[in-house]
């Protein structure tokens, strides 16, 4: 298994350059990889900050890669029920990503977050 950063990432996703687009999909496709919860971060902080890509969207392009069966993620199913939460909600990711948590695991969460605050109680 090997790690992939977010470069690989985002070119997977965005099909934005003629040959790093190419071997990232390549690479991804042929490969028994594992994707980093950071790596999700900075992927979706990249893409609605710089490629002022909407949530939907990096949802859609996200999904592309996570649900690939040689595609591993730490915290599988935390998450992906974190990169959905954040696309139907006004969570940040870190925020849905907690949340996710609590969900699955139970954990509490302490917090003054009021939207985090909503979402959980709920």
């Amino acid at each position: 298994m090997v790690l992939v950063d977010t470069n690989i990432i985002l070119r997977y996703v965005l099909n934005d350059h003629p040959e790093h687009s190419h071997k990232a999909r390549e690479f991804i496709l042929n490969n028994e990889v594992m994707i980093l919860t950071q790596v999700i971060a900075e992927a979706i902080y990249v893409l609605g900050g710089v490629y002022k890509a909407d949530r939907k969207s990096i949802y859609n392009s996200l999904s592309k890669i996570i649900f690939l069966g040689n595609v591993c993620l730490e915290d599988d199913v935390i998450v992906r029920l974190a990169i959905y939460e954040y696309s139907v909600s006004k969570l940040d990711f870190v925020d849905a990503l907690l949340y996710a948590y609590n969900k699955i695991n139970g954990m509490p969460i302490e917090t003054f977050d009021k939207e985090l605050l909503k979402k959980i109680q709920n």
